[in-house]
């Protein structure tokens, strides 16, 4: 299967990738949203999801990475999964499962937007994912190169 019938979940290496191997899964979070159903989050880009960069804080208050700075900083990983995987729930359909409002869903459409993210890309699923299932990939600047576990 081409990488391009692939949809991704990007996090970053130095930070979220060691505990991922450790628990042997991708699992869904809530991301502190109490009343919303937790889900696992992959997106359609085949880049980098922009929705995924880090915000930091500077002397003028919050400001979002670029890539690269996310990249040095972080280092960019993705696990990929075929995008027909009967697990995935479009962005609408995902929402609804877990609980997130039409006018929360569209806040949140607005500011991927402007990220640079697109919710025609956004997918879920509602449980775990183990590794077994997926490739992983690093990103080394340039291009993503399969990335060892070994």
């Amino acid at each position: 299967m081409s990488i391009k019938d692939m949809i991704h979940h990007y996090t970053t290496e130095n930070h979220h990738l060691p505990m991922i191997l450790a628990s042997g899964a991708l699992r869904p979070s809530n991301a502190g949203a109490e009343n919303e159903r937790p889900l696992l989050w992959f997106s359609k880009a085949q880049l980098w999801e922009k929705t995924a960069t880090k915000m930091v804080r500077s002397e003028r208050g919050l400001r979002l990475l670029t890539f690269a700075e996310q990249l040095a900083e972080y280092g960019c990983v993705r696990f990929s999964l075929p995008n027909d995987d009967p697990r995935l729930m479009n962005w609408v359909d995902a929402c609804k499962y877990a609980g997130i409002t039409s006018t929360a869903r569209r806040k949140l459409e607005t500011v991927g937007r402007k990220r640079g993210g697109s919710p025609i890309d956004w997918f879920a699923i509602s449980g775990s994912v183990p590794l077994t299932d997926l490739k992983l990939q690093r990103y080394d600047g340039s291009q993503w190169i399969e990335y060892s576990l070994l």
